[in-house]
């Protein structure tokens, strides 16, 4: 199941970076658990409309976010790590954002059920219990 599980995670990272919301949410497992301590340092969201009105949230001040995956690892079983790098764009303040960042999926019936972003590859791989 791990390259099906890399496939869903590449697919989320597709949609998000055409601006399909429906899309993504559409690979999402109901009661999703998105969390992102990566940029934003947010309370965990939970469930699919909760993340749609989270992504509107903290996309509206951005033009042309993208989270481009770099390097995709099969974590084994149910993980899959992603290093991605972020650019964006402020639509008012024309400030630029172009970071390295991790993500940690988890998929669980063939839906994103668990997604996690940490500011780093060392983080995400501790809070996996993998040592770098």
């Amino acid at each position: 199941m791990s390259a099906e599980n890399v496939e869903i995670a590449r697919q989320g990272y597709e949609a998000f970076n055409r601006g399909d919301i429906d899309a993504l949410l559409d690979l999402c497992a109901a009661d999703i658990e998105w969390h992102d301590r990566g940029i934003f340092d947010t309370q965990p969201v939970l469930g699919k409309d909760a993340l749609r009105a989270f992504f509107e949230l903290v996309m509206d001040p951005w033009d042309d976010v993208r989270r481009e995956p770099e390097e995709m690892i099969d974590l084994g079983g149910d993980q899959v790590l992603a290093m991605i790098r972020m650019t964006a764009h402020g639509k008012g303040s024309g400030i630029e954002v172009d970071v390295r960042l991790a993500d940690v999926a988890t998929i669980r019936d063939e839906k994103l059920a668990h997604w996690i972003g940490y500011p780093g590859r060392g983080q995400a791989l501790r809070a996996v219990e993998l040592a770098e």
